[in-house]
């Protein structure tokens, strides 16, 4: 059992196992997506996957003003590496997750920062308490953000708005969300979230399992971002490279870990 998820079967009817809920327990990390947090999750949608579940719900436990502060800083590399050749646990977590066979569901609680934004994203369906709020705070470290993170907010969130949330590492409400067709359902609070996600995921799992299957296939093969040409990577990887070894980078890291607003010179 993992020190940092809990996972429960929540049927329905005399499939138990055909709606799985994932909830993050690693509060006094702020469920930071650590490691050992992006390890367990990833187990867990495996194991739903060959369980053959017909839904997924991934939460935070009940009452959390965090649903998850993003990918833990101190697992950033600081050493100037070149972000290629960086493996990136987040990526990796989330492409397993866009190809898990069954609908995942974003069960929103408190804040939500940095990579949990795309976390979130990357869920096929998002229900959210209100007072929920969305942030993507690289600006804030002087991280350049990966190109494939960069384009799946584009995919989700219309381009103004990923700019902004970009730009200005600022949080926006689940009800701004929720307007731009983001955020598919919003709720009053822990309570009610708890009662729409299952409603939801067990309504899914009454469906028929194939034809949702390859439903879910077509639409992520259909909204895969476009290929960059060369000259657009390697512009796009002088650029992060750039950002990767600054003296900002190591500041915003530096600042972060000492509690303190960084001071950019952009260098």
């Amino acid at each position: 059992m993992s020190d940092v998820v809990r996972r429960e079967e929540l049927g329905p009817g005399d499939h138990p196992g055909a709606v799985v809920e994932v909830t993050m327990t690693h509060g006094e990390r702020r469920n930071a997506l650590s490691d050992d947090m992006l390890a367990a999750l990833g187990a867990e949608v495996d194991r739903a996957t060959e369980q053959n579940a017909r839904a997924l719900i991934i939460r935070a436990e009940p009452g959390v003003s965090t649903w998850s502060a993003g990918y833990a800083i101190d697992a950033l590399p600081t050493d100037g590496s070149d972000p290629l050749t960086w493996a990136n646990p987040l990526e990796s977590f989330l492409q397993r997750l866009r190809k898990a066979p069954f609908p995942v569901i974003a069960a929103v609680e408190g804040g939500v920062w940095g990579g949990a934004c795309e976390l979130v994203l990357t869920c096929d369906l998002i229900i959210a308490v209100r007072t929920a709020s969305f942030a993507i705070t690289p600006a804030r470290l002087g991280v350049p953000y990966n190109t494939a993170g960069v384009a799946h907010v584009l995919s989700a969130l219309p381009l103004n708005v990923a700019k902004e949330l970009f730009f200005t590492a600022d949080p926006m409400s689940a009800d701004q969300w929720a307007q731009w067709g983001v955020v598919n359902r919003l709720v009053a609070d822990a309570d009610e979230l708890q009662v729409e996600a299952v409603q939801v995921a067990q309504r899914i799992a009454q469906r028929a399992p194939l034809a949702i299957r390859a439903i879910k296939g077509e639409m992520r093969a259909l909204t895969d971002a476009r290929s960059l040409t060369s000259d657009d990577f390697e512009r796009l990887t002088e650029l992060r490279r750039a950002a990767w070894s600054s003296a900002d980078y190591q500041e915003g890291v530096k600042a972060f870990l000492e509690k303190r607003s960084p001071h950019f010179t952009g260098e």
